[in-house]
């Protein structure tokens, strides 16, 4: 009996430890779940409150950070693939019982595959704008203000090859507008506009009796400056509006990129929350392009060409410059100061601006530049693997200490690096910023200069750009394969249907016909040149095909095979080596030395 009590007694003593024995109780998505969204989120519920312990959280591999609330790790994934299945991995002991860390979690392992991606409807672009009158409109801005009102999904605008003078105007009301140009040397909207005179040459700048009386003599100089019908708003092109896209667009300023002189003379300013240039230019010298408002806002810029000398890119919001040339011009007057990449001004702004794998140019040997300079609040810039051109001099302390009223957050670049691959020496950046409050008053901080590998690895566009929303530009920037084409009878161009096109784009001799959702174009000259391209749910159009006529047909003959490639079915290149060995369907893309191109499925 006295043992039995003993026994008793332990058991009480372990009681409290086997019940506090940590568990899940909720996985979301559950093992074995398909048809999974590509914007969807791991959740790990537990029984009890949580803290990280040791973390060690994978998707494939991928390292993830949890968001803890209580019983709940949530986990915002890496952009995710079409009809692809995912591992998520928590080892044992990645967390514990918030409080007591030796009631630590068991492993936790799942899979699940996501959907396959639809097909969407098949449409035409919505309007087209042609300076001969050969589309909807012939000018731009009356193109936008004949969009409806409140869309919800792309309103797309197709805007022919062309000069279009005056401001460009997208009021809040209209989200959605997707704009794509038809070549970004030759597709250009401009005007000749400041920031200190607006419509009738009104005058915005300080109101210092010296200071009017100085900017009243230099419009006077400058009356080409005074824009009519710029509704109030100094910027070249003003986006007030979500949701906004644009591609193969040219945006001037005239005053800045022929004048190369002051005051602000914005290309382009954009407001709002999710807007996204593709292979567009903008071209000011001071204030070119300014970043959206707001700690929420996000922007996303793909191979974008941005030109200036003054602070030329500013402004708020997080924005994640992704393969972009930043080009520097000068004007060369005596009183012409060095120039400045950045002045940012983030509140709130989880990331700030992250420019990665982007070119750093120069019009002209030997003139220095500054990476940037602090304006307000609590800047953040990251340069991750900038490339320098060999006219560029980058100032060995990279960032001006002195500018507006901020001490930055952070200043850093990673593997700044030339063109032939030298490395950049960093040992000199600049870690101390100052500004003046009130006279006599100097306000000194510090910032980071430096960033590790790993840190370096944190600024992705998955962790940076969809957030809690799922906001995929990086789908919008995608190309679809180029159409295969041949010849019926000579006077028919037909092409199999390339998947997630909603329509067709068809070129003759190199210059543009028409758009089309068949599969097929009756050509009206035998001997010319046709070409097709498919354009994507977005409006934006793929890569150009092969030609098909009787003159330029190639064929097989003694061809040598040049390069072979392969993309998944939404159109992104893949690597056969990096799939898991299950088989799939692919797009396999074989290019010949007599020219041609040839595009088949298969199953590899």
């Amino acid at each position: 009996m006295k043992r039995i009590f003993t026994l008793f007694l332990s058991l009480l003593v372990l009681l409290p430890t086997l019940q506090a024995t940590l568990s899940t109780t909720r996985i979301v998505p559950t093992d074995g779940s398909v048809n999974v969204d590509i914007n969807a989120r791991v959740i790990v519920m537990f029984d009890k409150n949580i803290e990280v312990l040791n973390g060690g959280c994978t998707l494939n591999g991928e390292a993830l950070t949890p968001s803890i609330a209580n019983k709940m790790a949530t986990f915002i994934l890496p952009c995710l693939d079409y009809s692809t299945t995912y591992t998520f991995v928590a080892p044992a002991a990645a967390f514990s019982e918030k409080g007591n860390t030796a009631n630590a979690s068991p492993e936790v392992r799942f899979s699940f595959t996501t959907k396959a991606r639809t097909q969407p409807e098949a449409r035409l672009f919505d309007a087209i704008v042609a300076p001969d009158g050969s589309g909807d409109y012939t000018s731009v801005q009356e193109a936008i203000n004949k969009a409806p009102e409140n869309q919800t999904k792309p309103w797309l605008i197709f805007v022919r090859k062309g000069v279009y003078n005056g401001v460009l105007r997208i009021p809040s009301s209209k989200p959605f507008i997707h704009l794509i140009g038809e070549d970004v040397d030759s597709t250009i909207i401009q005007e000749k506009i400041c920031c200190d005179f607006l419509v009738d040459g009104g005058y915005t700048g300080s109101r210092d009796p010296e200071f009017v009386a100085q900017w009243k003599a230099y419009v006077d100089q400058f009356a080409t400056g005074r824009v009519k019908n710029s509704q109030g708003q100094d910027p070249m092109a003003y986006i007030d509006a979500k949701n906004f896209y644009s591609e193969n667009i040219t945006y001037n300023n005239r005053w800045g990129s022929e004048d190369r002189d002051y005051p602000q003379a914005l290309a382009i300013r954009c407001l709002k929350d999710r807007t996204a240039f593709y292979h567009c230019r903008a071209l000011s010298y001071q204030d070119t392009w300014r970043t959206p408002d707001g700690d929420g806002s996000r922007q996303y810029i793909k191979d974008c060409y941005i030109e200036g000398n003054v602070d030329f890119i500013y402004g708020d919001g997080d924005a994640y410059f992704e393969n972009c040339q930043i080009n520097i011009i000068k004007n060369h007057k005596p009183t012409e100061e060095a120039g400045w990449i950045v002045a940012p001004s983030h509140s709130g702004t989880p990331w700030g601006y992250v420019f990665k794998d982007c070119r750093l140019t120069s019009e002209v040997a030997g003139d220095s530049i500054y990476l940037g300079r602090a304006w307000i609040a609590s800047p953040k810039t990251v340069f991750i693997n900038l490339e320098l051109d060999d006219k560029i001099y980058l100032r060995p302390e990279g960032w001006d200490s002195h500018f507006g009223n901020a001490i930055p957050i952070i200043f850093a670049d990673w593997h700044t690096h030339y063109a032939n691959g030298e490395m950049v020496d960093l040992s000199q950046r600049n870690n101390w910023y100052w500004y003046l409050r009130d006279v006599g008053d100097t306000i000194q901080g510090y910032a980071q200069r430096y960033i590790t590998d790993e840190e370096a690895a944190q600024y992705t566009y998955s962790r940076i750009i969809p957030a809690s929303d799922g906001w995929r530009p990086d789908l919008m920037a995608e190309r679809l394969p180029a159409p295969v084409l041949n010849l019926v009878g000579g006077t028919t161009v037909k092409w199999e249907a390339v998947p997630f096109a909603i329509c067709y784009e068809v070129r003759k001799n190199g210059e543009f016909v028409c758009f089309t959702t068949e599969t097929s174009y009756t050509a009206d000259d035998a001997n010319a040149r046709y070409q097709v391209l498919a354009v994507n749910e977005w409006g934006g159009r793929g890569n150009l095909s092969d030609y098909a006529t009787a003159l330029h047909q190639t064929t097989m003959g003694n061809a040598v095979l040049l390069a072979t490639e392969y993309y998944d079915l939404t159109g992104r290149r893949i690597s056969l080596d990096d799939n898991t060995g299950r088989r799939q369907l692919v797009l396999c893309k074989t290019v010949w030395s007599d020219g041609k191109v040839q595009v088949e499925k298969q199953i590899r």
